[in-house]
């Protein structure tokens, strides 16, 4: 293992066993071309399954992430799908963010889905947080669609507005195309964090239906 590879694993691994709520014990990792990280082996829940991706995507040098992750439920935390889906209406019910009557849920076999309509798309995720670290869950598979506001003007223009105001975002690397409401990001970013912090800008504007993201991590 060269010098810089290495450098990476070990500082990834470390990362890993240094997290907070994730048990790192049986989780591998290898080291592909391109800074691509292949994260395999198994943890004890969804829960850490995305910790450890999350935890990774900090890492300087990784620029993708194939995750191979196994989960292998704990006896303690085995659910039945009417449990998961009596927890997850009630997380939906009690998140302030989350319009629940918008929002319907499915549990198959521990893994939930859930779908509907919603106005903004900070509404989209909010409902995911909510279910995603319940006990018994395996996956989520966010199906909820953000309904543009059709009297929305100047998307593209408010979108670069938003960045030339975002300390996290260099307005000059990221361009931004739109057609309809559908927002296309290119360029390079430093970082999976600029990456992330882009993307939320663009969906935080009106009329924005889609964000496509293109953008490179450069590491610079």
């Amino acid at each position: 293992m060269s010098g810089k590879i290495g450098k990476l694993y070990s500082n990834i691994m470390e990362k890993l066993r240094f997290e907070p709520g994730l048990d790192a014990d049986n989780i591998t990792i290898a080291i592909k071309d391109g800074g691509v990280i292949v994260i395999a082996g198994e943890v004890k829940s969804y829960a850490e399954k995305f910790l450890a991706e999350e935890a990774i995507k900090k890492i300087h040098g990784v620029n993708g992430i194939a995750d191979e992750l196994k989960i292998n439920l704990a006896m303690d935390y085995v659910r039945s799908d009417a449990d998961i889906l009596k927890a997850a209406l009630d997380a939906l019910k009690w998140d302030f963010f989350v319009p629940n009557n918008q929002i319907k849920v499915v549990v198959t076999s521990g893994f939930i889905t859930i779908s509907g309509t919603v106005q903004k798309y900070y509404q989209k995720l909010s409902a995911e947080k909510a279910v995603q670290n319940l006990i018994g869950v395996i996956g989520v598979n966010n199906e909820i669609t953000v309904l543009p506001d059709a009297q929305a003007k100047n998307i593209k223009e408010r979108i670069i507005e938003e960045f030339n105001r975002n300390a996290k975002i260099d307005e000059n690397s990221v361009n931004v195309e739109v057609e309809g409401g559908i927002v296309t990001l290119k360029g390079q970013v430093r970082d999976f964090d600029e990456d992330k912090e882009a993307r939320l800008v663009a969906w935080s504007v009106p009329g924005v239906s889609k964000v496509i993201d293109q953008m490179l991590i450069s590491w610079r």
